[in-house]
């Protein structure tokens, strides 16, 4: 199985009944840039890695993340157009 690049860090357990999560671009990779449509990789050490839609970006670089159900493999084909 292919190791996959985490483009956030996330914390599950901060996740709302509506799928929803807010992280930090601290918490994002090196060089990763947050787009709002654009779909990333978001994961935490205890955790299996998942696919996000980027809901937003704010100034003060907050983002809102939708989670996707299903696993990274499912969604290849989100984080391809990206």
């Amino acid at each position: 199985m292919a190791t996959t690049e985490i483009d956030l860090e996330v914390d599950f357990m901060d996740m709302t009944t509506g799928r929803r999560l807010w992280t930090r671009i601290e918490d994002g990779r090196p060089g990763f840039v947050p787009v709002a449509g654009r779909h990333v990789t978001v994961g935490c050490e205890d955790a299996e890695p998942a696919v996000a839609k980027v809901v937003s970006v704010n100034a003060d670089g907050d983002i809102e993340l939708e989670i996707l159900p299903g696993t990274v493999e499912s969604h290849r084909d989100l984080l391809a157009l990206g």
